[in-house]
């Protein structure tokens, strides 16, 4: 099994996962075709140019909270990439 497999059961879990850290949803965005920006008020924002969607997301400490993991699946859902 591939890294981003793992890292996709792990993130389509349900109950929606906690655990999720920064860099792990930094790497699915990008296996999505999302680019990552850095910096700023939020510790990163999730980029899909071609749905024109901007999502920032706020983190405290390195793990992601449930409501940015259910808004990053939404994208993910309506990009319809496997």
């Amino acid at each position: 099994m591939s890294k981003i497999d793992k890292l996709k059961n792990k993130f389509y879990r349900i109950p929606i996962p906690n655990d999720i850290r920064i860099d792990e949803l930094k790497v699915l965005a990008e296996h999505y075709g999302c680019i990552v920006v850095s910096g700023g008020k939020h510790q990163i924002k999730i980029v899909n140019k071609e749905l024109g969607t901007v999502i920032p997301i706020p983190c405290h400490g390195d793990t992601v909270a449930e409501v940015y993991i259910k808004e990053v699946k939404s994208l993910f859902e309506e990009i319809g990439k496997d």
